[in-house]
């Protein structure tokens, strides 16, 4: 007979593990955006950090989500890290879209004055 609480932890550490080399590569996937980005003839503009910020951010919170997913208790508590993330990604995209509003009306701004 198979032992289903040996299982799920069995499968649990290999979930565990997938998320932790998935850090691991997303680490090496932001190395390789910033090493490209500071190489090109744009390089590391105002916009270009602000649009990687957005993105590690965005980013990590995905992974804090399966972290958190991954140690869940039951479903009620699936249900309340699901609803927290939701609030906190709406209040994120809120904030992003504010400061882009006030970066692109600040560009107008400055070109209407020249």
């Amino acid at each position: 007979m198979i032992d289903i609480e040996k299982s799920s932890d069995v499968t649990l550490s290999m979930m565990i593990n997938n998320v932790e080399q998935a850090h691991r590569e997303i680490d090496n996937y932001f190395q390789f955006v910033e090493k490209a980005i500071s190489d090109s003839p744009l390089g590391t503009t105002d916009r270009t950090t602000a649009f990687r910020a957005c993105v590690e951010r965005s980013v990590a919170a995905s992974f804090e989500l399966s972290d958190k997913l991954l140690r869940a208790k039951d479903l009620k508590d699936v249900l309340r890290i699901q609803t927290d993330f939701f609030q906190t990604q709406l209040r994120a995209l809120t904030e992003q879209s504010r400061d882009l509003c006030e970066e692109s009306v600040s560009d107008v701004t400055h070109v209407q004055i020249k």
